[in-house]
C-alpha cells in the first residue's frame, strides 16, 4: 500500500490490512459485518476500476491497532461467498 501523508498518518497505517482475492460479490457492507467481530472498525473499502467494478482487494481500517493482528488469526482462510477464501 502507498503511502500518502495528506490521506493516511502513521496511526491509521498501523490500523489497516488489505483483504486480497475477493470475489465480485463480496461488498463492503459484508466485509463491515465480518470484521466488525475483530474490534470496532472505522472503514471497509472495496476500490473501483475505471468501469465501475469492485476490484478484487479490499481496505479495512479499524480503531485499534490490536484488531489487525486478531481479525487476520481469526479471518483467515475463512470461507466467502462466490466460493473463495479470505487471504489476508
Amino acid at each position: 500500500m502507498a503511502y500518502c501523508p495528506d490521506v493516511m498518518d502513521d496511526d491509521s497505517l498501523q490500523r489497516t490490512m488489505v483483504a486480497l482475492d475477493l470475489p465480485e460479490r463480496v461488498t463492503e457492507e459484508l466485509l463491515y459485518e465480518l470484521f466488525l467481530q475483530a474490534g470496532p472498525l472505522k472503514a471497509v473499502t472495496i476500490p473501483q476500476d475505471r468501469y465501475g467494478r469492485p476490484k478484487s482487494y479490499a481496505f479495512v481500517e479499524f480503531k485499534h491497532p490490536e484488531s489487525v493482528n486478531y481479525a487476520i488469526s481469526i479471518m483467515n482462510g475463512i470461507h466467502l461467498p462466490g466460493g473463495a477464501n479470505f487471504d489476508l
